[in-house]
């Protein structure tokens, strides 16, 4: 995969993520807050990746990806939070998660371009992986918030 398509295709995720974001503070999030989980399943197609032959990864680079999202996780968990109006549970609206996706996705082609002992589909396999990882726990981490304020509102 070339940078351009790599490009093109966080591009497209980020616009996904931000839009995700700003229904959430528009319309509730819906009881059960099940779409809070699927980022997860969606970018988890990345694994597919492994079927491919010139893939050469080893485990200290799958340790060193999952390290990375829990650590770039930790921010997003942070600022995202929600509030119970009458009708619904929403996200609270907050520009720093924004800044810190912004910051993410910046980050993620300064170490593209810096990182030069891997091969392309390594390379974007540590990246895929950086990137489920810390989406899978900052959504993880978040449907449990969901869950504890909505709880709040039921009763």
């Amino acid at each position: 995969m070339n940078s351009t398509v790599s490009l093109s295709i966080s591009i497209l995720i980020f616009i996904l993520i931000l839009r995700g974001q700003f229904r959430g503070t528009q319309k509730p999030i819906k009881r059960s807050g099940t779409p809070l989980l699927l980022p997860i399943l969606y970018i988890s197609t990345s694994l597919f990746q492994l079927f491919d032959p010139k893939l050469h990864i080893q485990s200290v680079q799958v340790i060193t990806a999952l390290a990375i999202g829990i650590v770039v996780a930790i921010p997003l968990i942070m600022t995202t939070k929600f509030e119970v109006k009458a009708d619904g549970t929403y996200f609270k609206r907050s520009k720093a998660v924004i800044v810190i996706l912004i910051a993410i996705f910046a980050f993620r082609f300064v170490l593209m371009e810096t990182i030069t002992n891997m091969d392309a589909s390594t390379l974007a396999f540590f990246f895929n992986l950086v990137t489920l990882s810390y989406i899978a726990v900052w959504r993880m981490v978040t449907f449990s918030k969901f869950r504890r304020v909505s709880q709040t509102l039921a009763t």
